[in-house]
């Protein structure tokens, strides 16, 4: 019997000793399926935020409209749409466009159009038993696949009408259901959706108008959507993702599938299959997520193998199996420890992506309207609005390049300047210490330099040699008292614009985004040599 005893220990050391390594190979499968959604969120992420600036454009783009209570004519439309360089910044769209409402029997209107703006003599197509139209009469870039498509009603499509009807309904900007677009004259067509903002006016639509409309419908300002442009835009943006994604229009259906990425599926079980449901301007979209053969697993698996074979050659020693238990808990708690915290950090993202969009679209609108309150000619307004978007979008791309979503204060204010007065101006000093800035600082003082460089190109001849602008920033205070001082100021030779200090949008602006949207606060003063403007921003708000 006694012989047998240590076998019976080997054997029950064994048995116990390879518990640990099989917890820890479960547990290092679970870490790598939380690695993988991680990627699949971040996919998520590209594509909603994607299609949310695209959304961002069709609200800028009414905005215009109704500044001009719809009497915007080809010009003046395709102004704005080259000012916004659709392919630069907002790659994935077909264009912009708008189609007028009509009655039935009105066609003649919407092909004059065609005929002034585009010098195209075609008939309103296809044949409708609708009792109204909407006929695409303006989208930009006027190239082969758009010009194909103007003249054509949307309302004589169901899939199309119903977007329509839900965008006339809400007021809010909804997508429609998987089409192919008329922009389609290739051999090679891809699945396509389009995205309707409604346009209302004053004005009485005509008789037999959408269902459920609200008053004065004039059209709808929408963009079309190549999915598989718009789809691989989006995913490739910054770095490519170690996946493979279908994108579906509602339930996973053969016929709803609206974009494959194609390429070599890794070796991986069902098991890294994801599955995510997201809302695109009113309609679900289902995404279905795994891995490519870039896709790597952790070592964890690895490592469990190798405890086991340890714990079998070790068997026989008591203190080698206590510290083999020992490490797999540890292993097993830091596991569980990593899934709860990315599944918050998964619950944050997608909370935050969807207040910053919010807040993006209704920044856009207001500064929309209030330019186009101010604004004396439709140039006048889509040079400033113009601008003011884009000093918006350089601060975002330097947000979207950095790793922690910082941005550095010189950096910002550098690229300010370059978008003001060109690469080549040198006419600054910059000068102070190392300052940080969040993406709500970031976005705010973007505008606060684009304002300040703007009004001293325009008022103070800041581009003229000898004339500078000097930049000066310093931390001051301790504690909760610590604030952000910026000293601006500018030497000029010429004779001070009074008109510097006139209390107009840009002023107002200025107050708004230092003292609401910052906390903090600005002081102006007109100079014989130049406008001095002093700005101080509580050091909390900084990186926020």
């Amino acid at each position: 019997m006694r012989k047998h005893i240590p076998v019976l220990v080997f054997l029950i050391t064994a048995t116990i000793a390879l518990t640990w390594p099989i917890a820890a190979y479960r547990t290092g499968a679970e870490a790598n399926l939380l690695r993988f959604e991680r990627f699949a969120d971040a996919a998520v992420d590209r594509i909603v935020r994607r299609i949310g600036e695209h959304v961002s454009l069709l609200h800028a783009t009414r905005a215009m409209f109704e500044a001009r209570a719809g009497n915007v004519s080809y010009a003046e439309f395709s102004t704005f749409i080259r000012s916004v360089d659709l392919e630069r910044d907002y790659n994935g769209v077909q264009g912009i466009g708008y189609a007028q409402l009509l009655l039935t029997g009105d066609e003649v209107l919407a092909e004059n159009k065609l005929l002034t703006s585009y010098n195209i003599d075609k008939d309103v197509f296809p044949q409708t038993d609708q009792p109204v139209r909407t006929v695409i009469v303006m989208l930009e870039p006027a190239d082969a696949r758009n010009r194909a498509a103007l003249g054509f009603d949307m309302y004589a499509e169901e899939v199309r009408r119903n977007a329509m009807t839900e965008a006339a309904a809400s007021g809010e900007a909804r997508a429609s259901g998987k089409v192919q677009l008329v922009q389609e004259i290739d051999n090679q067509p891809q699945p396509g959706f389009l995205v309707y903002i409604p346009f209302n006016s004053g004005q009485s639509e005509p008789a037999g108008k959408v269902p459920g409309s609200r008053a004065g419908l004039r059209g709808f300002v929408y963009a079309p959507f190549r999915a598989h442009d718009l789809l691989n835009a989006a995913l490739m943006r910054s770095t490519e993702l170690p996946l493979l994604v279908k994108v579906y229009d509602g339930e996973v259906q053969t016929d709803n599938l609206m974009f494959d990425s194609g390429g070599d599926p890794g070796n991986f079980g069902r098991a890294y299959t994801v599955e995510r449901e997201v809302e695109i301007a009113g309609r679900n979209w289902t995404l279905v997520m795994s891995p490519s053969q870039k896709f790597k697993e952790g070592p964890e698996k690895g490592i469990a193998l190798l405890l086991g074979a340890v714990s079998l050659l070790a068997a026989a020693a008591l203190a080698a199996s206590l510290r083999s238990q020992m490490k797999a808990v540890a292993a097993s708690r830091e596991a569980f420890r990593v899934k709860a915290r990315a599944a918050n950090e998964k619950d944050l993202l997608l909370q935050e992506m969807k207040h910053r969009i919010k807040n993006s679209i209704a920044r856009v609108l207001a500064i929309a309207r209030q330019t186009a309150n101010q604004s004396e000619s439709v140039d006048d307004f889509m040079n400033s609005f113009g601008s003011r978007l884009q000093a918006m979008a350089t601060s975002q791309d330097l947000l979207t390049r950095s790793r922690d979503e910082t941005v550095q204060l010189v950096k910002l204010l550098e690229g300010e300047l370059v978008q003001v007065f060109g690469d080549g101006f040198e006419n600054y000093r910059p000068s102070g210490e190392d300052v940080q800035l969040g993406m709500k600082a970031t976005q705010a003082l973007g505008l606060v330099f684009h304002e300040l460089a703007t009004n001293a190109m325009k008022y103070a001849d800041m581009a003229k040699e000898g004339n500078r602008i000097e930049v000066n920033w310093r931390m001051e205070g301790q504690g909760k008292e610590r604030v952000l001082v910026v000293d601006w100021s500018e030497e000029t030779d010429a004779a001070v614009n009074e008109k510097q200090g006139d209390a107009g949008f840009g002023t107002r602006l200025l107050s708004s985004l230092v003292e609401s949207e910052l906390g903090g606060s600005i002081r102006r003063e007109m100079e014989p040599g130049g406008l001095k403007v002093v700005l101080r921003v509580p050091a909390d708000e900084l990186s926020r």
